[in-house]
C-alpha cells in the first residue's frame, strides 16, 4: 500500500525553522532569546494555516518580520511570497506590499519589487497617503536604481522631492536626481528632451542638464544657469539648486599674499625662472586700476625645504596662498603633511594624495596618454602597438597609455622602446615582426637549398595602430622606416613631443598623417600673453617655452580652485590646454589635436 505525503509550504517552513534543535531531554534547559523567537514564528504559521485571509496574512507578515530580525531572509521571502494581498483591507495591504518590495530589492529583484508596488497601486482607488507615498516612491526608485533606469529613477524621485516637507530631505533628493543626471548619455538626453510627456518637473531638471552640459566653460555656465532660473521660477530645483552646483555661487578665490615656492638655484633654477616669468606676467596683466592684486612673495624651496620651515613663514607672512612647489618629492612630502592649514597648489604631483586644499597641476605625460587612448578608441582601434624611446619619460608614456586605453577595453599587442639612432632599423624590424619573417625565410632556405623559393618579407598583422612618442629628428627618422617595414598605411598617434614649436615644411614631410597632441600655446595663434613674453624671449616657441605657459595657468586658474573643484567638468581656457580639477585636486589639461599635411600641423576637433 503507497502513501502519499504533501507537505504544506508552512509544515517546510517550520521544519526548516526547529531544524538544528537538540532532542529535548528530561531537564528542558531555558530556550534563549533566539530560539524563543524562532518558535513564536513557527507558532504564528501554524495559527495562520487555519485563520481566516485577514488574520492569517496578519500572522504570516508577523512571522516574517521576526524571520527578517533573526537573519532567516529566504524564510521570511518564502512566507511572504505566500501572502494574497489582494483582499486585504488598505493598511495591511500597504504593510505587506512594502515588506515584499522591500524582500525583493534585497534579493537583487528590481522587477518583482515593481510589480508589488504596481498591484498596489492598482488597488488603491482614492491614492496612497502622504507618509505611505513617500515610502512607495522611495521603494520605486531603490528598484528602478537596480533595474539602471536612470530616468525612470529620476522620475520617482521627482515626485518624491515635490511631496518632502524638509528642505533637508529634498536638498538629499535634488542632489540624487543631479546625479541620476549626469550619467546620461548626451543623445539620450537629447530624446528625452524632445519626447514631449515630461512633467513640468521632469522637463525643467532636463533643461537644467542640458544647459551646463552644454556650457563647459566656468563663466558662460554662470550665465546659463541665470538663463534657466529665468524660464523656470517655479521649479524646486530654483530654490534648492544641487549641491554640486554650489560652487557656481561661490566667491572666486581672494588671496591678499601669495607664495611662490620654486628653486632659484640649483638645476632646476632655470625651469623655475621660466615658471617664475610666465606667474610676473599673469600677475601684471590681470592688475585692473582701483582693484587690489595680491602681493607676491617669492621663497627658495632649495632652503626653505621642509614643512616646517614653510609653514613658519607661511605663518609669519600671513600668505593666503601657496604657489609651488616644483620637486616631486617636495610635492608629497606636502602632501602627507598635516600640519600645513593654507592651500597649496603645487606645480608637479604627489604619487597619492587626497588633502583637503591641496592642489597638484604640472605638465603630466598622464593627460596626453588618457587623451591619446581615448582618441584611438573612438577611432576605432583595438589593438595598438606603443613605440617609446629608452627613457624614464618613455617608460612613463607607456604605461599610462597602457591603463587608459586597456580600461576602455583595447588590448596592447606589442610594445616596444627604441635606442640610438644607428639601432633604428633593428628596433623597427624587432617592433613590427618583419626581423622574425627574414629570419623564418633564412631557416627554411637553408632546409631547402636545392630549391628556389619566392619570397614576400612582411610585418606582423595584428596592428591597428601605432602609438609613438618621440622627438621631432627621431620621429622624423623613424617614420620612413616604420614605412620601409610595411608599416606606412598605418594611423599614428603621438605625443605633443613630437611637435618642436616651430613649423619646418621641409623636414616634416615624413610627418605627414600623423595625428599628436599639444598645448594652446604651441599649437594655435599666439596670445597676448605668449607675444609680450617673446618679446623678452627666444624660447618660448621650444618644448622649454611651456615652462612659460606653465606659470601663466598656474596664475590664472588659483581664482577658481575651489569652483572648479566643486563642479567636476567645468573648465577654464589655459595656455597649456582646457583646464578642470578631479575629486583628488589634480589639475586635468585638455590638449588640442594636430594632424601633420604638407609638413604642418592643421589643427582638428
Amino acid at each position: 500500500m503507497k502513501f502519499q505525503w504533501r507537505l504544506s509550504l508552512t509544515a517546510i517552513l517550520l521544519s526548516t525553522i526547529i531544524s538544528g534543535c537538540s532532542v529535548q531531554t528530561t531537564s528542558k534547559p531555558a530556550l534563549s532569546d533566539t530560539e524563543q523567537q524562532r518558535n513564536r514564528a513557527g507558532t504564528l504559521l501554524q495559527k495562520a494555516e487555519n485563520a481566516k485571509p485577514i488574520k492569517s496574512a496578519e500572522l504570516r507578515a508577523e512571522a516574517a518580520q521576526i524571520l527578517l530580525a533573526l537573519g532567516q531572509k529566504e524564510n521570511a521571502y518564502n512566507v511572504l511570497d505566500s501572502i494574497d494581498i489582494s483582499l486585504l483591507p488598505p493598511s495591511m495591504r500597504f504593510n505587506i506590499a512594502k515588506l515584499k518590495a522591500e524582500a525583493a530589492i534585497e534579493q537583487n529583484q528590481p522587477e518583482a519589487a515593481l510589480e508589488y508596488l504596481s498591484a498596489l497601486q492598482a488597488n488603491s482607488q482614492t491614492g496612497l497617503p502622504k507618509e505611505q507615498e513617500i515610502v512607495f516612491l522611495e521603494l520605486q526608485a531603490q528598484a528602478y536604481k537596480q533595474q539602471k533606469a536612470l530616468f525612470a529613477e529620476v522620475k520617482s524621485l521627482t515626485k518624491l522631492s515635490l511631496i518632502l516637507e524638509s528642505n533637508q530631505a529634498k536638498q538629499t533628493i535634488h542632489d540624487e536626481i543631479w546625479n541620476r543626471l549626469l550619467m546620461l548619455d548626451p543623445a539620450t538626453r537629447t530624446t528625452l528632451l524632445r519626447q514631449g510627456n515630461n512633467s513640468y518637473y521632469e522637463q525643467g531638471w532636463l533643461e537644467l542638464i542640458n544647459e551646463l552640459s552644454n556650457n563647459k566653460q566656468l563663466d558662460t555656465q554662470h550665465q546659463a544657469i541665470s538663463n534657466w532660473a529665468t524660464l523656470w521660477e517655479a521649479h524646486p530645483a530654483r530654490t534648492l539648486t544641487p549641491s554640486a552646483l554650489s560652487g557656481l555661487s561661490k566667491q572666486s578665490y581672494s588671496a591678499n599674499k601669495i607664495a611662490v615656492l620654486l628653486p632659484l638655484e640649483g638645476k632646476f633654477a632655470k625651469a623655475a625662472a621660466a615658471i617664475k616669468e610666465g606667474i610676473l606676467m599673469a600677475h601684471f596683466r590681470q592688475q585692473q586700476p582701483g582693484k587690489p592684486s595680491p602681493e607676491l612673495l617669492f621663497l627658495n624651496s632649495e632652503v626653505i625645504n621642509t614643512p616646517i620651515q614653510l609653514q613658519a613663514i607661511l605663518s609669519e607672512q600671513q600668505i593666503d596662498l601657496v604657489i609651488g612647489p616644483l620637486s616631486k618629492d617636495y610635492v608629497t612630502t606636502l602632501a602627507s603633511d598635516g600640519h600645513i592649514s593654507t592651500p597649496i597648489l603645487a606645480l608637479n604631483y604627489a604619487d597619492d594624495q587626497n588633502r583637503e586644499g591641496f592642489y597638484q597641476f604640472g605638465l603630466s605625460t598622464d593627460d596626453e596618454a588618457k587623451q591619446i587612448a581615448a582618441q584611438a578608441w573612438n577611432d576605432g582601434i583595438r589593438n595598438a602597438a606603443i613605440l617609446t624611446p629608452k627613457s624614464k619619460w618613455g617608460e612613463k608614456v607607456e604605461t599610462a597609455f597602457r591603463e587608459h586605453f586597456s580600461a576602455l577595453g583595447g588590448n596592447i599587442v606589442t610594445a616596444h622602446n627604441f635606442g640610438a639612432t644607428e639601432d633604428f632599423s633593428a628596433d623597427i624590424g624587432t617592433f613590427l615582426g618583419t626581423d622574425i619573417s627574414k629570419q623564418r625565410y633564412k631557416q627554411v632556405r637553408q632546409a631547402i637549398y636545392t630549391r628556389k623559393i619566392e619570397f614576400e618579407e612582411h610585418r606582423r598583422q595584428d596592428i591597428d595602430a601605432i602609438i609613438l612618442t618621440a622627438l621631432p629628428n627621431d620621429a622624423r627618422q623613424l617614420t620612413p622606416i616604420l614605412a620601409f617595414n610595411f608599416a606606412g598605411d598605418l594611423p599614428i598617434y603621438a605625443t605633443s613631443h613630437l611637435f618642436s614649436g616651430t613649423n619646418d615644411p621641409i623636414q616634416d614631410q615624413d610627418l605627414n598623417r600623423i595625428k599628436f597632441l599639444g598645448t594652446p600655446w604651441s599649437l594655435k595663434p599666439p596670445s597676448q600673453n605668449k607675444v609680450l613674453i617673446s618679446q623678452q624671449r627666444t624660447d618660448t616657441n621650444s618644448r622649454f617655452g611651456r615652462l612659460y605657459a606653465l606659470g601663466l595657468d598656474a596664475y590664472r586658474i588659483y581664482p577658481y580652485l575651489q569652483q572648479l573643484s566643486a563642479l567636476p567638468g567645468t573648465e577654464i581656457d589655459g595656455e597649456t590646454g582646457k583646464l578642470s580639477i578631479n575629486p583628488n585636486g589634480k589639475v586635468n589639461r585638455k590638449l588640442v589635436w594636430a594632424e601633420y599635411k604638407e609638413g604642418t600641423p592643421q589643427l582638428f576637433e
